[in-house]
């Protein structure tokens, strides 16, 4: 079918967004640092030296245990052990501050003495190293003599939190939780799969069907009665739609099926909507007459356009799985099939997003790149027919009788080089002079189109009629030649009486 990826409406992304190491105070800035160290290293102890006030020098002063090895006297002995009180010094300096360069980074580093240089260094800042900064950094402290060296700059201290190990020290000192949120996203996922999965149990496995699901507001509080609202014609709070197939992210539901018009050469279209074709189980039976009388008018109007230029109008909608809440697969003795409840927007109603086509003997148009044209009146008028060919009739070939018997569309039209059928004129009937034994009711043909044109032309535009052409001609046409066209409906002896009735009334 036609791509469903413009039925979507926009939904806001699930992102997140930059931690505020500005809200904290330096003090406590130093606290994040020093809570994400703890299991940086195999550490003998850590001192937040700078909780005492003096900031001039660093702020958290560590030792990392060492291992020194040991001859083993047997097998079974560890050859490591521990030197207690003692360990590789580590000196870790936080700033919180937005932008440092590679002259303050000098500046921060002068405090570390040459001679007597610390194992290890870490400096975590809320700002953005550049490339310098890093440069600075590193050139200075091998010239100091230290060993082993970091720098967390504002993107690699938000990495570190984001990691699940560290949710807890994200929650205390930012307030948010990234694990809760992932059990939340998780907890969604099995909404969408639960309420999908009731779905292939309701409508069944099928990729197409045709089944009446009623929609309701989750908000609303008075179903079933309608009373309690002034504006329920313009807004509904239920309403039964017509379900015909699943998309990836939904239910698909018919809203509209109109009478269509379709030129495929000047791209252009037009449909009424003075009836929908969609029927309604919740329709009250003199809705349905009422309906079924417009129709019949606007449908003669219709099936007397050429057949190239019939069209079905197709509006479907797509019911989002994420944003059914509750689906009750019951119903109840108002409405006796699946309700599910959605939160109606104010404007659109449950319906998430919807695309629109044209269906063309089975196939399908989208209108990107069609313009509307008005074709329909208004007002239709009442159907009326024309001369009745009773004593003329039409004797078809076995293969073209036998076509118009079972349906077959590709007999849709009689076609002459000459004017053996000039006395059909649009709206006539003509009866079908051969004799179905098993089938007592008399065939009709009801002319509901008539043109001619060079067989050229014609094909140019109906393409697919090449092989029925030459079918009932017996020889492939000389394109030049004039083609007399006279497209029809299949009809039967028991409606042209009805229509006769009828039409000396």
């Amino acid at each position: 079918m036609l791509n469903n990826k413009q039925m979507l409406k926009t939904k806001v992304t699930r992102t997140y967004g930059p931690i505020h190491f500005e809200d904290l105070d330096p003090h406590r800035f130093e606290d994040l640092i020093r809570e994400l160290i703890y299991d940086y290293k195999d550490w003998q102890t850590i001192e937040a030296t700078g909780r005492g006030g003096n900031d001039s020098g660093f702020d958290i002063r560590a030792y990392e245990k060492i291992y020194k090895t040991l001859p083993a006297e047997s097998e079974n002995e560890n050859p490591e052990e521990v030197r207690p009180m003692a360990g590789n010094l580590w000196m870790i300096q936080g700033k919180r501050e937005k932008e440092i360069g590679p002259k303050r980074v000098k500046e921060i580093l002068s405090d570390i003495d040459s001679k007597n240089p610390p194992y290890g260094y870490i400096l975590a800042a809320s700002a953005n190293f550049s490339k310098e900064s890093y440069d600075a950094f590193r050139e200075e402290l091998r010239k100091k003599g230290v060993m082993e060296f970091y720098m967390w700059g504002k993107a690699e201290l938000e990495d570190m939190l984001h990691l699940p190990k560290n949710d807890r020290i994200l929650f205390t000192f930012f307030g948010v939780s990234l694990v809760s949120k992932r059990r939340s996203r998780a907890t969604e996922i099995r909404q969408v799969v639960s309420s999908k999965n009731k779905l292939y149990r309701i409508f069944g496995d099928s990729a197409d069907f045709y089944k009446s699901v009623l929609l309701r507001d989750s908000k609303d509080t008075k179903y079933p009665y309608q009373g309690g609202f002034k504006d329920f014609k313009d807004c509904p709070r239920w309403r039964e739609y017509k379900a015909v197939e699943y998309h990836p992210l939904g239910l698909i539901v018919h809203l509209h099926k109109y009478f269509g018009y379709i030129d495929i050469e000047k791209k252009e279209y037009d449909y009424t909507e003075s009836v929908d074709l969609i029927y309604l189980e919740s329709d009250s039976q003199s809705e349905k007459t009422e309906q079924q009388k417009t129709r019949d008018k606007i449908e003669d109007f219709w099936e007397h356009l050429p057949h190239r230029n019939q069209a079905t109008y197709i509006r479907n909608g797509l019911i989002r799985y994420d944003e059914m809440l509750v689906i009750d697969d019951r119903g109840d003795q108002w409405f006796k099939f699946p309700h599910i409840f959605v939160d109606f927007d104010a404007q659109t109603g449950p319906i998430a997003g919807y695309i629109e086509f044209l269906e063309i003997r089975k196939d399908y148009q989208s209108l990107k790149g069609y313009k509307r044209v008005k074709k329909f009146p208004t007002n239709f008028p009442s159907p009326k027919i024309g001369k009745i060919h009773e004593k003329k009739g039409i004797m078809l070939s076995d293969q073209d009788f036998s076509m118009l018997k079972y349906d077959n569309e590709s007999f849709s039209a009689l076609y002459a080089l000459d004017g053996r059928y000039n006395f059909l004129k649009p709206r006539d009937f003509v009866k079908i002079e051969n004799q179905d034994q098993s089938d007592s009711s008399k065939y009709y043909l009801q002319i509901t189109h008539v043109e001619s044109a060079k067989v050229k032309d014609y094909l140019k535009l109906n393409p697919q009629s090449e092989w029925m052409i030459e079918q009932q001609i017996r020889v492939k046409p000389d394109a030049e030649k004039p083609l007399n066209v006279y497209e029809f409906k299949k009809s039967y002896d028991f409606v042209v009486e009805r229509k006769k009735s009828g039409k000396k009334r």
